[in-house]
């Protein structure tokens, strides 16, 4: 990310934090690497959302439909959580349940990633005290 925010820089540019609500949810994402940005156009939109507005947008369905990977290990996104975006996605927006396993492991990978999320604690000063 400092390459990144240097060439932004020497480009009078701005770096977008590419994450989306999904991966957000579960905690997939790399701090101070793809969630860090000084904006966020995605972050309210599940996956399947995201599609959707690259279909509103008329982009090639080769890169709609692409199977998102970390670029690390080989493997996709959804091999690597055990359970698939659109189930995910349904949870988050309607509610509807996957089995008890994957929710039982969405609902704890969301528990656990929540400080991410958060701005970073700091002592407050108290110039009264």
């Amino acid at each position: 990310m400092s390459v990144v925010y240097a060439v932004a820089q020497s480009n009078n540019g701005r770096v977008a934090n590419t994450c989306n609500l999904s991966e957000d949810w579960v905690g997939y994402s790399t701090r101070y690497g793809d969630s860090v940005g000084d904006f966020s156009p995605l972050s309210c939109f599940t996956v399947t959302e995201v599609k959707q507005i690259g279909r509103v947008l008329g982009l090639p369905e080769k890169f709609i439909e692409k199977p998102p990977i970390d670029g690390l290990c080989g493997k996709t996104d959804e091999d690597n959580l055990g359970f698939t975006y659109a189930a995910l996605d349904k949870y988050i927006r309607e509610g509807i349940e996957p089995p008890a396993e994957i929710k039982t492991k969405i609902d704890t990978m969301h528990k656990n990633n929540l400080f991410k999320l958060k701005f970073m604690p700091c002592f407050a000063y108290d110039a009264n005290k």
